[in-house]
């Protein structure tokens, strides 16, 4: 049989690289942040196209480069379409894990509402009741689904994401407040292309069920417009019904979906 291809790579310490054959395009990278969390070497899969039934043999060269690298876990994002791909991967051990909406709205036709909360920059002062929100408010997610990972892993990862969006250069912290009784938080980005992108979005775990949710979501839809922004898009696993009827009555879009699978190493 043939060699595998080369790997292409920035420096001999560098987790990033990619495969450009014929048959394969696929790039890869290391996602600190969770590669701290872990311990190990996280990665996340870029780009994947099948050119052709050679690929098979082609994608042993990453094969090789993540266990070279003693990655934990890999994760992947793919098209709906993409099932050649998906078969691809499960042939070298991912599994999947979720489908994703990235549902969208423009704001040039919205309308005030009475949400009657009280929307702020979050600071230090909130961060307790943040972090104690985002310990829990993420069931849906995928480090939380998947049952071969620590739901624990999950909970810090996300109130990791909380801490860091305070001081973070371009992504922001709002805390939602009814009263002095935080209800709600989101992390939201600006982008240059006029799209407010809300990283995350949580009703605080022991207030949800009791109508904050389209409250805090018209509040944020208002700030985003405030912000300057012509759209708000968000990403949302299709598990998550309850939200995906709030954005639907909330009048966003819905392209078509995406799908995650994982690699994890096995103990």
């Amino acid at each position: 049989m043939s060699s595998s291809p080369e790997v292409c790579r920035h420096s001999e310490n560098d987790l990033s690289g990619c495969i450009d054959t014929p048959s394969l395009q696929l790039v890869w990278s290391e996602a600190p942040w969770d590669s701290v969390l872990f311990g190990a070497p996280v990665l996340q899969i870029g780009a994947l196209t099948l050119r052709d039934a050679a690929a098979e043999h082609d994608i042993a060269a990453f094969v090789e480069a993540r266990d070279r690298a003693g990655a934990m876990l890999v994760s992947c994002r793919l098209r709906h379409e993409q099932l050649a791909e998906s078969m691809l991967l499960e042939q070298i051990g991912f599994r999947f894990i979720e489908m994703l909406y990235q549902p969208e709205l423009g704001l040039a036709t919205l309308t005030p509402s009475s949400h009657g909360l009280a929307v702020s920059r979050a600071g230090a002062d909130d961060m307790a009741e943040i972090l104690e929100a985002a310990g829990s408010a993420f069931n849906n997610e995928r480090f939380h689904m998947d049952p071969r990972l620590s739901s624990e892993i999950g909970d810090i990862r996300y109130q990791n994401w909380v801490r860091s969006s305070l001081d973070h250069p371009v992504q922001r912290l709002y805390a939602l407040r009814d009263g002095t009784t935080l209800v709600a938080f989101f992390v939201t980005e600006m982008r240059p292309d006029g799209t407010c992108y809300w990283h995350l979005t949580a009703v605080a775990p022991g207030l949800q069920g009791r109508g904050y949710g389209r409250r805090a979501w018209e509040a944020m839809l208002e700030q985003a417009r405030n912000d300057g922004a012509a759209r708000v898009q968000t990403c949302i696993v299709a598990r998550n019904h309850r939200v995906l009827n709030l954005y639907a009555r909330l009048g966003f879009r819905f392209p078509p979906p995406l799908m995650t699978l994982h690699w994890v190493r096995s103990a």
